[in-house]
């Protein structure tokens, strides 16, 4: 139905009148229900299309006004979501046959999370490390297999690994197979009770290649947030995840390290481990199946790790005071560049809560963009999005610029978020229901390819949502959004007392669970609105070293030539403070 809702009903045709047409075609007509309902084909999808909405008016005059609703395709059968094979501790298998793009390839996707893979500095960057080592490694191998059209990838992250194979599905697990158990011969030999061989690096990697890969990494750590804007977008993240290290960091813990002391490492980070994979593509159930046996012979003799156990995804509360800036200089000293970011923290996920900023975001780019800088010149970089934080939902303005200091920047910001209120209450409604279509349509898009499909799916399994149909449901919320309520969350979330006509709510809930820094669970009962309610916000200034208003601000470093002091370490120390200023606070 043209409402989005699913309606069954039985067609009135015997099953050899059917085998007579073969194909239904545009223009045939025929009953439903007993001859109750008539009804006559339009259109008629091509294979890997899906649903084509069309109507029997339209014609090749037919414009889209913009402002009417886009058809909200019915549920997924579960037929069609990807199914859990096998769920153990030390594999969760999720499957999926493709029917749409009906390619011969096929997507392997793995998390493997390790119970110490981010415990300090030194054990994530030996995690980084070895990626680098397997690469190397697999060097010859992972060249034939990208003449065959083979691909893969690997990379650390705060849980561990994950790894990714894709292109054609009939040599995907070889290759597969052939790089877990590379990889997982990092963890030493277990068998062993001599240290010196037990913590031998794999026989695969060649020990003058470990002094290589060690400076391909201490490299990558030095040219890391040398440019304003990522390097401010960095110390964001920093201040949201303290378990977030620092490039400096990870390299000052590795300064001493050796082949031995990285296969030590390497066997700490493994010594438990639980692996989630996603099979997807050209791919039945017999090919899971041997997935399955490929992943867990590459794991065998690997104790599983229970879900308690997993590393602790925390992000801290950012306080609710009127100035919290995070202020520090660029580490490139030629970098000319001033970045600012200023970010709204809104609360734990919540699909409703995620579909209002996304368009409260979606609404409020262009006239940021149009009035900071294409009217008044204030930076070259200029944009609002929305983010979402290991299931911490928030916002984030930012500008960078060579001509305005950052303060000026902060302050503007600010005025246009304060003035942006009154432009959002005399919207008119054929405007706000055009960002409303437009912004459904952007969600409701088909996918293009196997691999874009993949990775919409991998990312709820990452993220721990398994909201496999997330895009629709998302539609299904904005057709329901009305002004009021981009309203009530603009009040709530950016507007500080003084601006709001009345006292924004606290954003925890009754029911809303925070650890302290004993790590304990803690009720926080909801505040009373008052006046001196202010939203979570947290603004970062990285200030560059150009002439002028732009590096105004910027903090004066005195670095004595002989410590061991560098800008990064006072960055840190930044960052810490911050943190301690949240009281341990994080988002349970």
């Amino acid at each position: 139905r043209s409402d989005g809702e699913e309606v069954w009903h039985k067609v009135d045709m015997k099953l050899a009148d059917y085998m007579k047409v073969k194909q239904l075609a545009p223009n045939f007509e025929g009953t439903l229900d007993g001859k109750k309902v008539k009804f006559k084909v339009i259109s008629i999808p091509k294979d890997g299309e899906g649903a084509v909405m069309k109507y029997g008016d339209e014609s090749d005059w037919h414009i889209e006004d913009g402002v009417h609703f886009p058809h909200i395709p019915p549920p997924l059968p579960e037929s069609r979501l990807p199914k859990l094979l096998y769920n153990t501790q030390l594999l969760k298998l999720w499957h999926l046959q493709d029917r749409k793009f009906k390619r011969p390839i096929g997507e392997l996707r793995l998390r493997i999370t390790c119970a110490n893979a981010n415990k300090t500095p030194y054990h994530r960057a030996c995690a980084e490390l070895l990626c680098i080592l397997l690469h190397d490694a697999t060097i010859e191998t992972c060249y034939l297999a990208s003449v065959c059209e083979l691909e893969n990838e690997i990379s650390a992250n705060d849980s561990g690994f994950t790894f990714r194979v894709h292109g054609f599905d009939d040599r995907i697990l070889d290759l597969a197979s052939e790089m877990l158990k590379t990889f997982f011969s990092f963890c030493g030999n277990g068998d062993d009770d001599n240290d010196n061989d037990k913590y031998q690096l794999p026989s695969a990697v060649k020990k003058h290649r470990f002094d290589a890969c060690l400076e391909i990494l201490r490299r990558r750590y030095g040219n890391s947030g040398l440019k304003a804007s990522s390097f401010c977008s960095d110390i964001r993240l920093r201040c949201l995840r303290p378990t977030i290290w620092s490039a400096s960091a990870k390299a000052n813990a590795i300064k001493d390290i050796d082949d031995k002391k990285f296969m030590e490492t390497a066997a700490d980070i493994m010594s438990r481990i639980s692996i989630e994979a996603l099979h997807h593509g050209n791919v039945d159930t017999k090919d899971a199946e041997k997935a399955k046996e490929v992943i867990l012979d590459a794991a065998s003799g690997f104790q599983g790790l229970a879900k308690k156990q997993y590393p602790k995804q925390q992000v801290s509360v950012v306080p609710q005071r009127e100035n919290e800036h995070t202020i520090v200089p660029t580490l490139d000293p030629n970098e000319a560049n001033t970045a600012v970011e200023v970010y709204f923290q809104c609360g734990k996920d919540d699909l409703q809560e995620r579909v209002i900023v996304d368009l409260l975001m979606e609404i409020m780019y262009e006239p940021m963009f149009n009035q900071l800088r294409t009217k008044e010149q204030f930076g070259y970089q200029v944009s609002c999005g929305s983010r979402w934080t290991y299931g911490v939902i928030g916002m984030c303005f930012k500008v960078v610029t060579n001509c305005k200091s950052a303060d000026e920047v902060s302050t503007r910001i600010d005025q246009f978020i304060a003035e942006y209120r009154s432009e959002l209450i005399n919207m008119k409604a054929e405007a706000f229901m055009e960002h409303v279509v437009g912004l459904a349509k952007d969600k409701l898009q088909r996918f293009n390819s196997l691999e874009e499909e993949a990775g919409s799916l991998w990312s709820e399994i990452v993220e721990g949502r398994y909201d496999f149909e997330v895009h629709r449901n998302e539609a299904e919320v904005l057709r329901q959004l009305s002004k009021e309520n981009l309203i009530e969350a603009f009040d709530k979330y950016l507007l500080a007392p003084a601006s709001s006509p009345t006292p924004p709510p606290s954003s925890i809930s009754p029911s809303t669970s925070i650890e302290g820094g004993d790590g304990k669970k803690k009720r926080k009962k909801k505040k009373k609105a008052s006046g001196t309610s202010f939203p979570r916000k947290l603004t970062v200034k990285v200030i560059g070293t150009a002439d002028g208003e732009a590096s105004n601000g910027r903090p004066d470093i005195n670095v004595d030539d002989d410590e061991d002091v560098v800008v990064a370490d006072i960055v840190d120390e930044k960052v810490n403070d911050f943190h301690k200023t949240t009281k341990n606070q994080t988002w349970g």
